[in-house]
């Protein structure tokens, strides 16, 4: 919260910077501006120095001041906190260290590159590093639009090529597996919710009884639980597709594990005056939900013990769609289930698994044609 120390300053005891206030000629309008400050020292050596110069005007606006201000006033507003907290991770940690202090209108399309070379020296991979361009492309663009810079250098700079993601998932036997190494251990649900249904980490993390209609056979996806900066975050899914209805009616492995575990925690409810009531069907002893990171942690350790093929919750919801796509299923179907907004997403997603399918499709032209040449 930011407490006004003196006019035209102030300070902010989270974020534990100080903030000045300002007009600035904008496209030959007067607008009201903020810079911040790590000391209360540079923010009143800002404060005389604007007021030295002609009319009060701000002219050197540097690249973290910008970044602060396009975080907080223009990406904060109608940011999830998820995204939000990747580009402050990325503006906090690297872009600001590194560049911070150049002033925005001499910023140079070489020091973007240079900067790009330093991550890739850290061990940063392409896919990263892109996410650092997009993001510094943005804030640059808004910058132009406001008058703060003459030009976007990220358009003079070439981003590091796309690395293909490496897909691992398991094939029928393998999932079989997989469910028999895990009969009761606290995963056995959570691998089958993610390889019978498709489901994300964050659907399993926060799916709770009340969402799971045990005598109709039906679960449906209301709350999710992620991770944002090491703390959990329950919210809606992301999108009314990723709000569904899946059923597991004629299922009769998931059915009864689904309705053990459910006696279970309605034993354990009973008996501990300490049992959380939210009633989150992965949970820990005491009926608390699973840390969505941890849950993953969990994963690959017993993974590992059991000599099984290295894979993660992504890539089972991964192989639920591969089975789906090899038993010959609609994309439609595959692109509901996973509560994918449009077959799109699910196709540019899941391209490679929808290769062979391909090669099936010109085979069977290729057939046709062959026979009617026959005739």
């Amino acid at each position: 919260m930011r407490k006004t120390l003196k006019k035209n300053l102030a300070y902010d005891d989270k974020k534990k910077l100080f903030y000045i206030s300002f007009y600035a000629e904008e496209n030959g309008r007067r607008v009201r501006r903020t810079r911040t400050f790590a000391t209360m020292q540079q923010a009143e050596a800002a404060q005389a120095q604007l007021r030295a110069s002609p009319g009060g005007v701000q002219t050197e606006l540097t690249l973290g001041e910008w970044l602060r201000y396009w975080l907080e006033e223009l990406a904060a507003p109608g940011c999830e906190k998820t995204t939000l907290h990747g580009y402050e991770s990325i503006v906090y940690a690297h872009l600001i260290p590194a560049l911070g202090t150049v002033r925005v209108r001499e910023l140079s399309a070489a020091c973007v590159q240079q900067y790009y070379g330093q991550l890739r020296r850290k061990g940063l991979g392409n896919n990263t590093i892109r996410k650092h361009h997009v993001l510094l492309h943005t804030a640059l663009e808004a910058a132009v639009r406001q008058g703060r810079a003459e030009s976007n250098v990220t358009r003079l700079v070439t981003p590091p090529a796309r690395e293909k993601p490496e897909h691992r998932y398991y094939d029928p036997a393998q999932l079989a597996r997989l469910f028999r190494a895990s009969e009761g251990d606290a995963l056995e649900v959570v691998f089958k919710l993610a390889g019978y249904l498709g489901l994300r980490r964050s659907e399993i993390c926060g799916l709770k009884w009340r969402n799971v209609d045990l005598d109709a056979g039906v679960l449906t996806v209301r709350e999710v639980r992620t991770a944002v900066g090491g703390q959990a975050l329950e919210k809606a899914p992301k999108s009314c597709a990723s709000e569904r209805k899946l059923s597991f009616c004629g299922n009769g492995d998931l059915e009864a594990l689904l309705a053990r575990l459910r006696d279970e925690w309605e034993r354990r409810r009973a008996g501990r005056a300490d049992w959380n009531a939210e009633g989150y069907v992965v949970a820990t002893e005491n009926g608390r939900p699973c840390q969505p990171d941890v849950l993953c942690q969990r994963i690959a350790q017993f993974i590992s013990a059991r000599g099984l093929p290295p894979i993660s919750l992504h890539g089972l919801r991964h192989s639920f769609a591969s089975v789906a796509n090899s038993r010959n299923a609609p994309l439609l179907s595959i692109s509901r289930a996973l509560g994918h907004s449009s077959t799109s997403v699910t196709s540019t997603v899941y391209l490679h698994l929808f290769d062979d399918a391909v090669s099936d499709v010109v085979a069977l032209v290729s057939d046709a044609v062959a026979l009617a040449q026959e005739a």
